[in-house]
């Protein structure tokens, strides 16, 4: 895995590097909701099904135009990652959550489609990100023998999980503009990022991370 990390982050800075001066630059703060879930790969007999969670995104942009529908965008955000687990036993009950919150900067390739005029119009990203754990916690809600047991555990003491704190992961989708005025814009977007690391160190585990985020933004022209 360690040889594949250049070259995804390789490309949009080469995209950069070859762009002519067109357009406006865009500057660019968003939040919204990350529906986020882990995707499980275990060798034990039981696989444990993690459910989404509603979460919290917020960031900023810088959109700088290659050409007239082109652009390279970076971005950096605050992003709120995890997932639900059900556990319905005999003799236990438990519902457990998985919190982990991450710094996380993408660099996003951008095509915009005009839709009515210069007001309003498409676009469509896609690139890899990378990110940074900055806390992560269990939340435990459990039923065992008739008693009720309530337990938040960090993930860094003993005996917790056992994990990488950075994540690399490839981020796509889209959204739509309307244009406010001539330096300021509305958008709405709807972005997938489809976790690359296993984020689990234990031999015969594998946990990656899954978001959907839905953001609105308020974009300024500065260029």
């Amino acid at each position: 895995m360690r040889n594949l990390l250049p070259l995804p982050f390789a490309v949009p800075f080469l995209l950069l590097a070859a762009a002519p001066a067109a357009g406006q630059t865009r500057l660019g703060v968003t939040g919204g909701l990350n529906l986020a879930s882990v995707d499980v790969s275990t060798g034990e007999l039981f696989v444990p099904d993690f459910e989404s969670v509603a979460r919290m995104s917020i960031g900023v942009s810088v959109t700088m135009p290659i050409s007239e529908n082109l652009g390279f965008q970076l971005a950096g955000s605050y992003s709120q990652k995890g997932g639900r687990w059900d556990v319905s036993l005999p003799d236990v009950r438990a519902d457990i959550t998985l919190k982990a919150d991450y710094f996380e900067v993408a660099g996003l390739g951008t095509l915009r489609l005009p839709l009515s005029g210069d007001r309003i119009s498409a676009h469509l990203l896609g690139g890899p990100a990378l990110a940074l754990e900055v806390s992560c916690e269990a939340i435990a809600i459990a039923t065992f023998e008739g008693t009720n047991v309530n337990t938040t555990q960090s993930c860094d003491e003993d005996g917790a999980l056992e994990r990488s704190k950075f994540d690399l992961s490839v981020a796509g989708g889209g959204g739509i503009e309307f244009e406010l005025s001539d330096s300021m814009g509305l958008s709405f977007d709807a972005i997938y990022t489809l976790g690359l690391l296993d984020i689990d160190k234990a031999e015969r585990d594998s946990l990656k991370h899954r978001v959907l985020t839905l953001r609105a933004g308020l974009a300024y022209s500065i260029g």
